[in-house]
């Protein structure tokens, strides 16, 4: 029986640093690679930064995501969380898209001392049919989930440019549908539950994303009644802010505002 094996570069990270822990969450059917820049920016500024790889994502196989759920996916997030918690005296969850909701999970259920949310959808337009993906997967399993946009090239760019291995998008180009039916069952739970969060939130969005409308973040804070929430608007990346145009804002944004949570709490 052959290993079932990680994609080169989808493996999780972990950068030792003060006692301030940043817990980072990539998106659906991605992996690690997605939050790696944005982990290096935050451990550079001196943060304990743990990239967590979440179950099914990141395999050779790509098939593997249709044996998990997205109770799964929280699971590990918050093995990640507990993990921080036993080295840093608090832990900032930072997660993009389908990540940023595990946060938004994290923050409502545990002690999180502070969230980044990341382009995540509270809702989106197909929903409709994402609600009936219950039943889609069993005549259609498999769906093309390719990135034909400007990213994958911007993306190769920048890695050169890095002096990194040239490896493009770590992710699954084939999307199952039983993904798309956890996908949706996850942005319930997190909309029931988001009057739970208490610890400050930033979130941060694009007006040029063509994946979640940007009227989400105005959802988000408005729904965040017990949090203090602070916004950033991006106007040139589309959904992948950790790796977009924007990038370079999104890590300093995110790091701004990790040091003045710092500061308020040792002042």
């Amino acid at each position: 029986m052959r290993e079932p094996s990680i994609m080169p570069y989808a493996e999780p990270f972990f950068f030792r640093g003060d006692e301030t822990g940043c817990l980072c969450l990539h998106g659906l059917n991605a992996s690690p690679d997605e939050m790696r820049w944005y982990g290096q920016h935050l451990a550079e500024t001196g943060r304990t930064v743990y990239g967590v790889r979440l179950p099914g994502h990141g395999l050779r196989d790509h098939r593997a995501i249709q044996r998990t759920r997205w109770q799964d996916w929280y699971h590990a997030a918050l093995d990640g969380y507990h993990v921080l918690r036993g080295q840093c005296e608090r832990v900032v969850v930072c997660g993009h898209s389908m990540g940023g909701l595990l946060a938004l999970l994290l923050g409502a259920w545990h002690d999180a001392s502070a969230l980044v949310v990341m382009a995540s959808p509270l809702t989106l337009p197909n929903e409709g049919a994402m609600s009936r993906a219950r039943w889609i997967k069993y005549a259609r399993p498999y769906l093309n989930g390719a990135d034909g946009s400007h990213l994958p090239d911007h993306i190769r760019a920048e890695q050169a440019r890095r002096g990194e291995p040239v490896r493009g998008r770590v992710r699954y180009d084939i999307w199952t549908a039983q993904s798309i039916e956890n996908l949706y069952e996850l942005m319930r739970v997190t909309r029931r539950v988001l009057t739970a969060v208490h610890a400050p939130v930033l979130t941060l969005y694009s007006t040029a994303d063509p994946t979640v409308p940007i009227n989400n973040q105005r959802l988000l804070a408005n729904r965040l009644l017990n949090a203090r929430v602070q916004s950033h608007t991006y106007a040139h990346s589309g959904h992948i802010l950790p790796q977009d145009i924007d990038a370079g804002q999104v890590m300093a944004d995110s790091a701004e505002f990790i040091t003045r949570l710092i500061a308020s709490a040792d002042a």
